[in-house]
């Protein structure tokens, strides 16, 4: 009887399943990969910002001739730790909404704004409170 060349039947079943075990392990590695990088996207594809540096400056035109007016300019400075999109900014005086402004801020980035408004009001001896407040955030 000739000798037999060659793998047995058992070994040759034993590397199919060898391979597809490795292949369905590797696939799940790539598979959660894949998905952990579609979820950190998503997480970063909406802004996540932080109002810093406010300040606000008043100039009254109060006098007996005056225009009774009270003109407010905001700064401050938006940093972004997320991704692009647009931030919706409240400019407040004495807790009240004066004006609003929606800007668009890149993705980890710090973005400097101003706002000016001109209010038919005097304060008189009284200091007015102000705060820039963060009103919406939303992708690109």
């Amino acid at each position: 009887m000739p000798q037999k060349q060659g793998l047995s039947t058992g070994a040759i079943i034993a590397i199919i399943v060898a391979v597809v075990v490795v292949v369905v392990i590797m696939g799940a590695v790539v598979a959660g990969a894949f998905l952990a990088g579609v979820q950190q996207a998503a997480v970063l594809s909406k802004p996540n910002v932080v109002v810093t540096n406010t300040h606000a400056y008043t100039t009254d035109d109060c006098g007996a001739y005056g225009t009774q007016t009270t003109e407010w300019q905001w700064t401050a400075t938006l940093v972004n730790t997320g991704g692009a999109g647009y931030v919706e900014i409240g400019y407040d005086a004495n807790d009240q909404q004066i004006t609003q402004n929606t800007y668009y801020i890149s993705a980890r980035s710090e973005l400097p704004i101003s706002q000016r408004a001109t209010l038919n009001v005097c304060y008189g001896s009284t200091d007015p409170t102000y705060d820039i407040v963060l009103l919406a955030e939303r992708s690109a």
